[in-house]
């Protein structure tokens, strides 16, 4: 039972990181970076169910991210809700479009609009609402370690990259 779980990870970091991204109403394409990306981020899901009642449609994955140290993403949106917590490191988060909710370890809160960025330590939760166009960067000589939770429309990419 436990090994198809471990290949979870596995097709969820190539949904997540662009091998195959969908297309949006964007013609969503790589950054210029292109995707070499994708050979460093680790995707864990640590756990996953489908609340049939309480979000048909929708699926709910609690995941461990680990971005090595000088990778930035492709800018891109998410299906669904994401919140996340730093558990190790700074990540350098924007918004492109949309707002994003900050709450930091000292419990105060704020929001990041569209052409603004922030760093993210340990201990700092972020909210990335369903459609918000975002990109994070690791610019330290340390990995970023992200604990998130989602909850995503099933059938679709954890991830679409689109034109900043």
């Amino acid at each position: 039972m436990k090994m198809p779980h471990r290949l979870i990870p596995v097709i969820s970091l190539t949904l997540l990181c662009g091998t195959t991204i969908a297309d949006n109403h964007n013609h969503a394409q790589p950054s210029q970076s292109g995707n070499a990306y994708t050979q460093k981020v680790t995707r864990e899901v640590m756990s996953m169910g489908q609340p049939v009642k309480e979000a048909p449609g929708y699926s709910l994955e609690l995941v461990k991210y680990t971005i090595p140290p000088r990778t930035k993403l492709p800018v891109h949106i998410h299906p669904g809700m994401q919140t996340e917590r730093v558990e190790a490191g700074t990540l350098t988060f924007s918004v492109v479009q949309g707002t994003a909710f900050i709450t930091r370890r000292d419990g105060s809160k704020e929001s990041i609009n569209a052409g603004q960025s922030t760093r993210l330590n340990v201990g700092d939760q972020l909210t990335e609402p369903n459609g918000m166009v975002h990109y994070g960067e690791n610019e330290t000589d340390n990995p970023v370690v992200l604990i998130s939770a989602s909850l995503m429309e099933e059938g679709k990419p954890k991830a679409i990259l689109v034109k900043p």
